[in-house]
């Protein structure tokens, strides 16, 4: 394969996967993507799963009416990870429009705008065996409602031409003759057919290199340490540039399922706002509000002063730290052992990087969340509290972070509480959350593969290791991780006298909680 991640950046590729409409809720939930399906026009592009990564937080990622940033109808309100997301449809008239299109099939179809991550080498590769595009790493901007998918049934319509899309300024003359629309239409299509020639040629052009392919990590050890000069740089490559950059020719499998193994064990610190890490300091800065007194009020009468308020800010900052380990091979281990063993010991400490990563996200949020219980800023629940009390509940908390302008997300509660909620039963003695089949009067969900629920329109999430009756409302702004880019990163070094080798994997991280009143903790009164 080739690296064509420089030549291609942004794109659209649509799904014509049903669309979930509830007009009571005003949100859309469809299917966004197919993953392994190559689109129809001359790029032939192949989302792979895991590829895409939506902005942060999900509301940033808006949902528009055909790619036109001028015109948003909604936002994304969750993401499952995979090809379906939810859409919040705010009231108004474009939401209005977009409903009702939704609803009546006129625009019934979702298209997903992505931008490849450039500074990911391997993100975007060419296969001349099928003469297909692979998308490996790219950030979804937004999605758009559209009317007409290319291939119905296949879930996957042509690749719209959003890079360095054109903004022509409007043609103002006195009177809009025939001859001004005739002009500007040819001027348009010679701008395209430019435009299409000059990605074509970029496509056809590129000549595919020779590069190397290892079935696993532990086979690039063992290739390198059989004299394999070729393994021997590729490892010397991958040590410094990380787990997670791909090859730059071909895409070791294995390479994007380090990432995915450490993004999928670390379910607190991805629930939270992310950012890359700077690539110099040792701490980091950033400003906080120590108070506000801004007011407005209606003016008294004219000539009379208005309200007066200032706000005052200070700083903060959060230290960057190392996690790591390491582990001892013997040359006689690595020449000699079966290629397993090997790829073992690797995704062992893959694992350990997830694991103590994500042990310091629920360490800062347990800090957090009693700061903020400390200061009085929670919501209580009576002992006992039955479906009515849990139900008002979410009413007050929706209510509170109304006031405090944020959204909540979800919720994050131990496991007792976790315990209580699918317990929870109505005064007819049904159980108020749905488990499997169907029911009578459920206003929730429980869904045990993931240990996760929904009561009324709020996400509940088990909070792995958390101590008896703890809870918390929270938005994604609440804590802010900065991670240096492609960790865990893998050292190793030789030892000539002992005949060992030193295999490392580390990774640098900061995190702080920048908005504490993002929080919202629950207090289980006794």
């Amino acid at each position: 394969m080739t690296d064509l991640t420089a030549s291609l950046t942004t794109l659209t590729i649509a799904s014509d996967g049903p669309l979930t409409l509830d007009r009571a809720k005003r949100t859309i939930t469809g299917k966004i993507v197919v993953f392994g399906v190559p689109s129809s026009d001359y790029r032939r592009i192949v989302i792979e799963p895991g590829a895409l990564t939506p902005r942060q937080p999900l509301k940033a990622v808006k949902l528009l009416r055909d790619h036109d940033d001028r015109d948003p109808v909604g936002f994304m309100l969750s993401y499952d990870g995979g090809d379906t997301a939810t859409f919040s449809v705010p009231e108004g008239e474009n939401g209005d429009r977009a409903l009702a299109e939704a609803e009546n099939g006129l625009r019934d179809g979702l298209s997903v705008g992505i931008n490849i991550l450039r500074d990911v080498p391997g993100a975007l590769m060419y296969d001349e065996a099928d003469d297909t595009n692979h998308v490996y790493a790219a950030e979804l901007l937004e999605t758009s409602l559209c009317a007409i998918p290319a291939l119905a049934g296949a879930g996957v319509t042509d690749v719209a031409a959003t890079i360095d899309r054109p903004r022509k300024e409007p043609i103002m003359t006195d009177t809009l003759t025939r001859e001004d629309l005739d002009a500007a239409l040819a001027a348009f299509g010679t701008d395209s057919d430019r435009r299409l020639e000059a990605r074509l040629a970029q496509l056809s052009d590129a000549e595919p290199e020779t590069a190397p392919t290892f079935a696993s990590y532990g086979d690039l050890i063992l290739a390198a340490a059989g004299g394999d000069d070729t393994a021997r740089e590729y490892a010397q490559r991958l040590a410094y540039e990380g787990a997670a950059t791909p090859d730059a020719h071909q895409p070791n499998t294995w390479v994007a399922d380090t990432v995915r193994l450490v993004e999928q064990n670390r379910k607190t610190l991805n629930s939270f706002h992310r950012e890359p890490l700077p690539a110099k300091g040792m701490t980091l800065e950033y400003m906080t509000l120590k108070s506000n007194s801004m007011t407005v009020e209606k003016q008294s009468g004219e000539g009379e002063a208005l309200k007066f308020g200032k706000i005052q800010l200070g700083s903060a900052t959060a230290s960057v730290d190392t996690y790591g380990g390491y582990t001892k091979l013997s040359r006689q281990v690595i020449e000699r052992t079966d290629a397993l063993y090997l790829n073992t010991a690797f995704r062992a400490m893959d694992l350990e990087y997830a694991r103590a990563t994500e042990a310091a996200t629920r360490t800062l949020l347990k800090e957090a969340i009693t700061a903020q219980m400390t200061a009085g800023n929670k919501i209580s629940l009576a002992a006992g509290a039955g479906a009515d009390e849990w139900l008002d509940l979410l009413v007050d908390a929706l209510s509170e972070y109304e006031d405090r302008g944020y959204t909540i997300e979800a919720a994050k509660v131990s496991k007792d509480v976790f315990k209580r909620l699918l317990r929870l039963e109505d005064t007819a003695g049904n159980r108020l959350m749905l488990v499997s089949g169907t029911g009578v009067n459920q206003v929730g969900s429980i869904d045990l593969s993931s240990i996760s629920g929904k009561l009324g329109p709020v996400r509940f999430e088990l909070l792995a290791g958390a101590g008896a009756n703890t809870g918390t409302f929270y938005d994604p702004l609440a804590i802010t991780t900065w991670e240096s880019a492609g960790a865990p990163w893998q050292l190793d070094q030789e030892n000539i006298v002992d005949l060992t080798k030193d295999v490392s994997k580390y990774g640098y991280l900061a995190q702080a909680c920048q908005h504490p009143t993002a929080l919202l903790p629950i207090e289980f009164l006794a």
